[in-house]
């Protein structure tokens, strides 16, 4: 256990130092695994399409008998298509890089600082040139292309590491560190405070990408042998004390291990095509350097006092361990998978080639020390006869012949890797034709890879080139096909109206992808858009089965339902369906309520009206279908969607058409009678939609005559039977006879017989309000009179019994305001006209009171003209003889 945890005899500043960086080191292992999880999702986010349509849906519904008529109204449906979005980088993913990069940057300075000289200023050289090379002036610190802030960073990372390694060798590391992690946080501070280019962490990112890379790649190289001297170990550290050499077991996992590095390179450079899933790299890297913090050890420790592990050797490795994984995050951060491939190579051919001659050393150094039963991992890097650094140059020499026989690949792949880098940094400041010109370069070294494909197609679509986006989106596909890819070809086919095109593109992506819900989704849509209804419900059942987000797919077949199937599929499907609480399958749920007739309570989604009132395609929808179908139960719409109206002028006429029905059905149908009325001869011409909305409410109401007048004007059956209907329940049963023998002699309906034998039998609708009026007479009071008004407020026998009611509570102003609202629309009503008399005389208005008893004697019996004039002459005289004595 001392062994494991070596820093446990170190000074107490060295301890925390090394906490610290071991931490350092775990968060840039979490943000590399992060980001390598799906590389594509940390730049192309999967953007969801609402697409708005209607089907007609009857919720107005007069009951007459068995026998019921309706009108249809539209109700709207949502379907969902996903979009793969143009590619761009997320910046928060550069400063997190930064922030492992400087560390492991300031690590590696503090390690050289305690060399010889010679060796400290070797680093040094190299590091200025690569700083050199990082052009530094693009930032804009202190001007335009001006080169004071490299001589800045020059003079200080040079001056502090100097004054550390010539004047104060005594210093521990952890002072080292923190003032070249100092010097690091200042050139950082100046970087963001005196940059003028407009994304300084992104381009400082780019134009230093071969240090990085370098650094990258020295660290998998100086690891690569790692794993192998953990299988000396894994067979010498047991076997000694058990009498076992461990030489057998030695060369079986390290064979076994050779063998699988020499499948993954055959089958990375296509010469095998065997379709087996190997070990990834990842685990392969990661394996290594984590095996190597022990490992540099004992390598330190050969080195005769050159490289001294506790001052130098493990400061340098964990320096270089954190830059690789945050360099290798930042690259699945961009998506820039020729990078990653060209990274991968080096693990992998690294690994193969060193390890080979690393198989190769052992065996020839320490094959008697196996012989003999010894724990070899103890003198692994003590060799007798053939020398580490000698294994180490042919190693590396092997590395080269294996990117030789790939033509330098790997190389033109971090070449690609850093002019795909200055393409995001372009494409990011709109500098799309530098961007563009950028990742032409990077196809020029890799033309086959995903990221310049996919970037160019996303640049093309932001300056409207259809078909250029096209075609880099197919050529995307080439190597490493993505969804995303697929997606964004099959949308643009879409939009070109080569549908069958756009159908096999997607298809080819499923092949390659089978279980992604997002290409399936897409699919089933296409189909739906054709009605081929089998394949769509197959393709979105699957996509609801796959994807991450299943409320999509479902609102989807949720369309395809109420546009497809009957009433009594609609009814199964209401009992099996899981609910979701997304909004466009709530909209979708409620329009399949409407068809279905259904209009029980269902809560209000508040989240469907936005802060800033702006209303979405689901929102939209959402509130117009839950207007319509809870009408009965909430009032709230009727004064929300106006609201809405004003904040949304292009969907204003459909959300005050909502509005009026939880206004007719639940609020003041006074109100929603004028309004709609007023929009039916609105420009001179009726409105068909709310000409037959209109004539269905006045024939709910009892309002006959007015049905019969506002029907008139709706061509087709709709109107025709609301005629027939209206005329039959107005005692002209001739009239409708002739109505619906019209509609037999174009067309035979059996449904129209029986609604013949149902007219005749003398069958009429249950009144708006009845029961209400039942309720008040039984128990009269203000709320019970009140109810049973508003529910029917023209029922010429409601209404005069509530006003006969006020009258007596000496309510009168509120009884004459009634009876002139009923009679706006029921202006034949005799009953009204008697208590319009009797109200104005009561608030002495003789002239009305007179016009009053005129109507009643034009429009009532005889009998009940007289039974009238015995109470009203009476009244009348009354206030006659009241006046002529106050005179």
């Amino acid at each position: 256990m001392k062994e494991f945890f070596f820093w446990k005899v170190w000074s107490p500043s060295e301890r925390r130092m090394t906490i610290a960086a071991f931490l350092i080191l775990v968060l840039a292992l979490t943000f590399f695994i992060i980001q390598c999880i799906d590389p594509l999702a940390n730049v192309i986010r999967w953007n969801v399409v609402s697409e708005l349509s209607d089907i007609t849906a009857v919720v107005d519904v007069l009951r007459i008998g068995q026998w019921q008529y309706g009108i249809s109204t539209p109700s709207h449906l949502v379907t969902e298509s996903f979009v793969s979005s143009v590619m761009e980088i997320n910046l928060w993913t550069v400063n997190l890089f930064w922030i492992g990069g400087l560390v492991g940057l300031s690590l590696i300075l503090a390690a050289l600082t305690t060399l010889s000289r010679f060796w400290y200023l070797a680093g040094m050289i190299l590091f200025i040139m690569f700083l050199a090379f990082a052009r530094l002036e693009t930032l804009s610190v202190f001007g335009t292309e001006n080169r004071a802030l490299f001589l800045i960073a020059v003079v200080l990372y040079a001056g502090v590491t100097y004054y550390f390694q010539a004047f104060r060798p005594d210093l521990g590391i952890s002072m080292r560190i923190m003032g070249i992690s100092g010097v690091s946080a200042l050139l950082a501070v100046i970087v963001a405070v005196g940059a003028a280019a407009p994304v300084p962490a992104l381009a400082a990112s780019a134009y230093s990408f071969p240090l990085w890379f370098f650094l990258t790649a020295l660290f998998l190289l100086v690891s690569a042998t790692e794993i192998m001297a953990g299988l000396v170990w894994l067979s010498t550290s047991g076997s000694t004390g058990k009498g076992r050499s461990g030489l057998v077991q030695f060369i079986v996992v390290s064979v076994l291990y050779l063998l699988v590095l020499l499948l993954i390179y055959l089958q990375n450079t296509k010469r095998i095509d065997w379709n087996v899933t190997l070990i990834n790299p990842v685990f392969l890297a990661l394996a290594a350097g984590i095996l190597g913090i022990w490992g540099f050890r004992r390598r330190a420790d050969s080195t005769q006092g050159l490289i001294p592990f506790r001052s130098t050797g493990f400061w340098l490795y964990l320096g270089l361990f954190i830059i690789a994984v945050s360099f290798s995050g930042f690259a699945a951060a961009a998506a820039n998978d020729p990078v990653l491939e060209a990274l991968e190579d080096v693990v992998v051919q690294g690994q193969l080639a060193m390890g080979v001659l690393f198989l190769f050393y052992v065996l020839v150094n320490f094959y008697e020390v196996f012989q003999q039963k010894l724990a070899v991992y103890k003198v692994l890097y003590k060799p007798l006869r053939f020398g580490l650094t000698q294994t180490r140059l042919f190693g590396f020499a092997g590395v080269v012949v294996l990117f030789s026989i790939q033509k330098l690949l790997p190389v033109n792949q971090a070449i690609a890797g850093y002019f795909n880098g200055l393409g995001d940094l372009h494409a990011r400041t709109q500098e799309f034709a530098l961007a563009e010109q950028y990742y032409k370069l990077a196809l020029q070294q890799e033309f086959q890879n995903h990221k310049s494909n996919y970037s160019l197609a996303s640049l093309a679509l932001k300056q409207g080139d259809r078909n250029a986006a096209a075609y880099y989106f197919r050529q995307a596909l080439l190597k490493n096909p993505s969804p995303q890819a697929y997606a964004g070809l099959s949308g643009i086919l879409v939009e070109e109206n080569l549908f069958f095109d756009a159908v096999y593109s997607l298809q080819e992506g499923i092949r390659r992808f089978p279980r992604n819900g997002e290409l399936l989704n897409n699919l089933g849509m296409l189909y739906s858009k054709t009605n081929v209804a089998d394949s769509a419900y197959y393709y979105l059942d699957k996509a609801q089965a796959s994807s991450s987000r299943p409320e999509i797919p479902a609102t989807n077949l949720l369309a395809i339902f109420a546009k497809s199937t009957d009433s009594g599929l609609l009814d199964s499907l209401a009992f099996s369906s899981d609910k979701h609480s997304y909004l466009s399958w709530q909209a979708n749920w409620l329009a399949v309520q409407n068809l279905r007739q259904n209009f029980s309570k269902e809560a209000f989604n508040a989240s469907s009206v936005p802060a800033d009132s702006l209303l979405s395609v689901a929102a939209f929808a959402y509130l117009l279908n839950y207007a319509t179908n809870q009408a009965r139960n909430d009032s709230t719409p009727a004064k929300l969607l106006p609201l809405l109206a004003a904040k949304n002028p292009v969907l204003s006429r459909d959300l005050s058409l909502a509005a009026l029905y939880p206004e007719f059905y639940s609020g003041n149908k006074l109100k929603a009678l004028e309004i709609l009325n007023s929009w039916s001869v609105e420009d001179g011409e009726p409105n068909e939609l709310y000409d037959k909305i209109l004539g269905h409410w006045l024939l709910q109401l009892g309002l006959y005559d007015k049905a019969i007048q506002t029907l008139s004007v709706v061509e087709g059956i709709e109107g025709t039977i609301g005629m027939a209907v209206a005329n039959a329940l107005s005692d002209k049963k001739e009239v409708a006879v002739v109505l619906l023998d019209k509609i037999q002699n174009s067309e035979k309906n059996v449904a129209i017989d029986q609604l013949k034998q149902t007219l005749f039998t003398a069958a009429k609708p249950k009144p708006l309000g009845d029961s209400l009026f039942t309720v008040a007479a039984k128990s009269p009071s203000d709320a019970n009179y009140s109810n049973a008004v508003r529910a029917n407020p023209f029922d010429a026998g409601m209404v005069a019994s509530a006003s006969e009611y006020f009258r007596k509570k000496k309510q009168g102003p509120r009884a004459y305001q009634m009876v002139l609202d009923a009679l706006r629309y029921n202006e034949f009503a005799p009953q009204l006209w008697e208590q319009y008399a009797f109200l104005s005389l009561e608030q002495g208005l003789l002239g009305q009171g007179s016009e009053g008893e005129a109507k009643v004697k034009q429009y009532a019996l005889p009998a009940d003209y007289q039974r009238f004039l015995d109470r009203y002459q009476p009244m009348r005289a009354l206030i006659e003889k009241q006046r002529a004595e106050f005179q």
